[in-house]
């Protein structure tokens, strides 16, 4: 699958890769615990040995990629972003070898024990049990305003991205992800019970311009009440405090201000507050954006056919006074009619068929003896630069095969070389390194959306399923996830 990253040319291909499959359960062990000495048991290590390997990742790759104490340890912002990096390398390099090597379909891959995923709205607790009891998965979440979980997802901090956008999704993420629909969101405007339009059933934005107003900052940093404004044709509000989810609930709560609300967002319940329709009915679109190469086209579905569900479940548990307006009844039963056509959609597509175990998975020596051979055009001249002997090299490759039950070798009476699939699968590897040292290792992770709208921003808007590159700038956020669910 490409890229939408830009992949340099890379000095001597790459030789040595920093870490390997060993290490990498190291630092998700860390990720999940903090605790060095449990961490350790978890790798299979002693605590000694954890903290050498440590001390040898942060020497190879030239980054802190941890933050450790006596007994602690927790993963560095560049840490985490290596991990999810590194866990995407792997993953490409498992689908790489079912497509090229076994010859299998794309969707080839199991799901990810654990999935990354930050979100712009609080997920109830009862998605992420419903996720490990149908799905299997366990989501490890952390919580964060529209602008900031699509640098998280950029920043290659997380797998997976659930956020909003005004009429569409047209996120710039520079990374290839893919979109999925999860909810047509409209929205209503809260008001405080003793306000002049709180008796109307449905008011306008236009009889609302003079008033205090709370809003939060969207996925390009636009104001989301001033953009809603705009795109009604109006001119925005001079009142507009700008704050983060929490306060701005508050805010409702006390009377203070005047915001909008939806479906997905989170309630904000008081006798003091009531919600009513606006006449201009603006909208947003809420998806989920997942990396494919960690994230199965399967799975992707099922996920955002769940927050669909609980969507829909919360707003007819809390706001079912909106029935009554016709609209909202209709609206309600238009997208249960779209979850149950997903939900099938879903379910008709088939398991993918089940990867090796650990054992027989290519890791970074195979990789190293593969392309070894590939550079050097044959067995003897790759024996010769890794200071092996020819019968040592073509043992050693013959041990993968049998742990793989592939064939890698093609032997003819003009000598041992690599098999044409074989081949193939190493020109992938080459694209792979190169973006994993681009966004893992040498910081370019760090490219992120625009702070402001209306830049440069190159974007190209596809529905569920496609995949859109985009371009974005720099910027460092610290995130600490705490992975929920069912064991």
């Amino acid at each position: 699958m490409p890229s939408a990253i830009h992949v340099p040319s890379v000095p001597d291909r790459l030789t040595r890769l920093p870490f390997s499959r060993p290490d990498l359960r190291l630092l998700d062990a860390i990720g999940q615990c903090g605790d060095l000495p449990e961490a350790a048991r978890r790798s299979g290590l002693r605590a000694a040995a954890a903290q050498r390997r440590l001390d040898r990742l942060d020497q190879a790759t030239g980054l802190g990629l941890t933050l450790r104490g006596a007994r602690t340890a927790r993963l560095s912002s560049d840490g985490a972003r290596v991990l999810v990096a590194g866990r995407r390398f792997f993953r490409q390099v498992d689908q790489a070898v079912q497509t090229e090597i076994y010859g299998r379909g794309t969707e080839a891959l199991n799901a990810p024990r654990i999935l990354n995923i930050a979100t712009a709205e609080p997920l109830m607790e009862d998605l992420v049990e419903d996720a490990a009891d149908t799905l299997g998965i366990l989501l490890s979440v952390s919580h964060d305003t529209p602008h900031q979980v699509l640098r998280q997802l950029a920043g290659y901090r997380v797998d997976a991205a659930h956020t909003w956008g005004l009429n569409t999704l047209s996120h710039a993420v520079d990374r290839t992800v893919r979109t999925y629909d999860v909810l047509d969101d409209p929205l209503w405007v809260t008001l405080p019970l003793g306000h002049p339009l709180a008796r109307r059933e449905t008011v306008s934005l236009a009889d609302l311009r003079d008033d205090n107003w709370v809003s939060e900052a969207g996925p390009q940093a636009e104001v989301l009440v001033s953009r809603v404004y705009q795109l009604a044709g109006l001119t925005p509000p001079a009142r507009i405090q700008v704050t983060g989810a929490s306060v701005a609930r508050g805010m409702l709560r006390r009377g203070d201000a005047i915001g909008l609300g939806s479906p997905a967002c989170p309630a904000v319940f008081a006798p003091s507050l009531v919600r009513r329709s606006l006449v201009e009915r603006p909208r947003r679109a809420a998806g989920l954006l997942v990396d494919p190469t960690v994230v199965p086209g399967a799975l992707a579905q099922q996920l955002a056919a769940l927050l669909t569900a609980r969507c829909l479940s919360r707003f007819t548990q809390h706001h079912g006074d909106m029935l009554c307006d016709p609209w909202w009844a209709d609206w309600l039963g238009g997208q249960r009619a779209l979850l149950e056509r997903r939900t099938d959609a879903a379910r008709s597509l088939q398991a993918p068929p089940a990867l090796p175990d650990e054992s027989v998975q290519v890791d970074v020596e195979d990789l190293h003896l593969l392309r070894a051979v590939s550079d050097h055009g044959s067995i003897n001249r790759a024996a010769a630069v890794l200071s092996i002997s020819q019968s040592a090299l073509t043992r050693r490759i013959h041990r993968l095969e049998l742990r793989l039950g592939a064939r890698l070798l093609l032997r003819s009476s003009r000598g041992t070389n690599l098999t044409a699939p074989t081949r193939q699968f190493l020109a992938r590897l080459a694209g792979f390194e190169a973006e994993l040292h681009a966004v893992g290792l040498t910081g370019a992770g760090d490219a992120l959306p625009p702070a402001e709208p209306g830049g440069s921003t190159q974007r190209r808007t596809h529905r569920g399923g496609a995949v859109r590159p985009g371009r974005a700038v720099p910027e460092r956020t610290a995130v600490r996830p705490a992975v929920a669910g069912r064991n």
